[in-house]
């Protein structure tokens, strides 16, 4: 027990993190940390404090991901996980479906495999971290972080792991800076307006405004494409797609954050929320997932069963 206690939490939340997230839907995430950070007074209801800490999506979850996740669970689709937008919108197709009802399967169109899913609702938003938090492969989508016959205005189960991250949680990561203890305007460590792309090949800080498009016809960037990033260094919160919350304004209506490629700079900024019914899923509607780290009693307990396996295989491997 000396040795365990000798390591970093943070350390062993790297363990945990590798243990509990299969390599087959890897995502990239950023540790927020910092908890009980002061809250944003300057805007309408004092977001952006968050007493624990957490990890979020160093981007938004993308084409191939989602399409990974339609072919574990949207077989038959009861639930709607897939759009027929998604082969057929006017921003361009980018997941396909093949097959009958019982065996569809979904192929992500070439070139847009790391571009962030859109026409994705809400509900589909926490049936996938629902899905994650269940172990992926055959894991349940109605409950688990989230519990679906809840309904309307549902929020997060007490134990809830992976998730669709609040509104304070997303605020937090796209514009709180810990080094200086203050709210940037801007999800780019900034509080300067940041200047619309003007042509097609120059490297963007963030993906909004309209034409031109990243590189002509191409309107969504894809990951790695944008070089701004906010002060933690999460990409992608300011335009591409609006991102959901799992913060409601209303039971109705849930908020989404990060304007999307057609916004000016203020949809990116600090006052740039937008409620949505959850059912709404068009072209410009994305999100990210975040994972709340347990806290150090779970996470001990966790280990130290995990580590009760592992001496176990170890010795019968001895005999």
């Amino acid at each position: 027990m000396k040795n365990l206690c000798a390591i970093g939490w943070s350390a062993l939340w790297f363990i945990v993190a590798t243990v509990s997230v299969r390599a087959d839907f890897a995502i990239s995430m950023t540790t927020i940390g910092d908890p009980g950070n002061p809250p944003d007074v300057h805007w309408w209801g004092s977001p952006g404090s968050v007493g624990y800490t957490y990890q979020i999506g160093t981007y938004e979850v993308t084409v191939a991901q989602y399409t990974e996740f339609l072919n574990a669970k949207a077989a038959s689709d009861p639930y709607g996980l897939y759009n027929a937008s998604m082969a057929s919108g006017p921003l361009g197709p980018f997941i396909l479906r093949s097959g009958t009802d019982g065996s569809y399967t979904y192929s992500a169109v070439s070139g847009t495999e790391n571009q962030p899913v859109r026409n994705v609702s809400f509900y589909d938003g926490i049936r996938l971290a629902n899905w994650l938090a269940n172990g992926q492969g055959n894991g349940d989508t109605e409950t688990g972080s989230y519990t679906l016959a809840n309904g309307i205005g549902l929020t997060r189960n007490a134990n809830a792991t992976w998730v669709v991250p609040s509104e304070d949680e997303w605020y937090k990561a796209a514009y709180y800076d810990a080094h200086n203890v203050l709210y940037h305007t801007y999800p780019n460590g900034s509080d300067a307006v940041p200047a619309e792309p003007t042509d097609e090949t120059t490297p963007r800080e963030m993906n909004f405004g309209g034409p031109p498009f990243w590189q002509g016809t191409q309107y969504y960037t894809s990951v790695g494409q944008t070089t701004g990033h906010s002060p933690y260094g999460v990409y992608d919160m300011g335009g591409n797609v609006q991102e959901w919350t799992d913060t409601f304004k209303s039971p109705s209506y849930y908020i989404t954050r990060g304007g999307e490629l057609m916004d000016g700079a203020a949809a990116m900024s600090t006052t740039g929320s937008q409620p949505y019914d959850p059912t709404t899923d068009g072209d410009l509607q994305g999100l990210r997932l975040a994972d709340i780290i347990p806290e150090p009693t779970t996470m001990a307990l966790f280990l130290v069963g995990f580590l009760g396996i592992a001496v176990g295989w170890v010795r019968r491997k001895r005999r």
